[in-house]
């Protein structure tokens, strides 16, 4: 799909819902829809694109986030196509110090095409919120999963549910891979040490349910401001029923990231 068409088709659909509900697109709008339309790949791609950036950090915004020594800029990009292993796209993960980035190119190189609209973060303002999550069920110790699911019987709660943080988020803890058994399996670096999270690609910010405790505190009145894209997942960014956690190794950040697909099943 042609980036352009994609964001154009954005911007149009951003501009209609600011208007009355009976006001139809104009023939104009309408020829950028028909222009995103998805068309059949020639094949897998093997030129080199330019990458999309997903998220921009600065360590003195986001509590806990460190980065290796001298560096206070977070920059995570990933590949346009799905060709990749497990078909996710390929991340790539930059650390740098904000005062060198002097010369910001205008308008920065991006590709020409992509595989999805939904591959193309929606432009939006970080606005960070520190919680406290707990693992997941799975990653309990034996005797504490007894006792949470027996808590759960009885009072009819999902332990996850309060537990885990959904959406984006920086840090927190790795994903569940499998059942119960495996009691969470962890992620590992090449070098073979156990990754740290670093990133969560969520689906929205409180999954679009009644899970109104995790909504982030600026989007209290979220019910009374329909709008697109929608308050709780202003990226638009989608991965079907997925989440994608992005690790770093914690011995040396010269290592690539590590990537894993997150069910949302296996949270909730």
């Amino acid at each position: 799909m042609e980036l352009e068409a994609v964001r154009a088709a954005h911007h149009v659909t951003v501009a209609w819902w600011s208007r009355p509900e009976d006001v139809p697109h104009t023939p104009e709008e309408q020829a950028i829809f028909d222009r995103n339309r998805p068309k059949k790949a020639d094949g897998p791609h093997t030129d080199p694109v330019p990458l999309l950036p997903i998220a921009q950090l600065y360590t003195r915004d986001v509590p806990g986030l460190d980065g290796p020594d001298g560096t206070d800029l977070l920059q995570i990009l990933w590949c346009p196509f799905m060709d990749h292993d497990d078909d996710i796209p390929a991340v790539h993960v930059r650390w740098r110090r904000a005062d060198q980035v002097t010369a910001v190119l205008s308008p920065p190189p991006e590709p020409a095409v992509i595989e999805m609209e939904d591959y193309w973060p929606a432009p939006c303002v970080l606005h960070p919120e520190q919680v406290i999550e707990y693992p997941a069920f799975a990653q309990l110790p034996d005797d504490v999963r007894a006792r949470v699911r027996a808590w759960q019987e009885e009072t009819g709660h999902d332990y996850t549910e309060f537990a885990v943080a959904p959406g984006w988020k920086t840090g927190g803890w790795g994903a569940v891979h499998s059942d119960e058994r495996d009691g969470g399996r962890p992620e590992r670096c090449v070098c073979g040490a156990t990754a740290e999270p670093l990133l969560t690609v969520g689906l929205s910010e409180w999954n679009g349910n009644n899970r109104g405790g995790w909504r982030p505190i600026e989007d209290t009145d979220a019910a009374d401001r329909p709008c697109y894209p929608p308050v709780g997942d202003p990226t638009t960014i989608d991965l079907g029923d997925e989440q994608l956690q992005i690790y770093r190794c914690p011995e040396s950040s010269e290592h690539p990231p590590v990537t894993a697909r997150v069910y949302q099943t296996l949270y909730y």
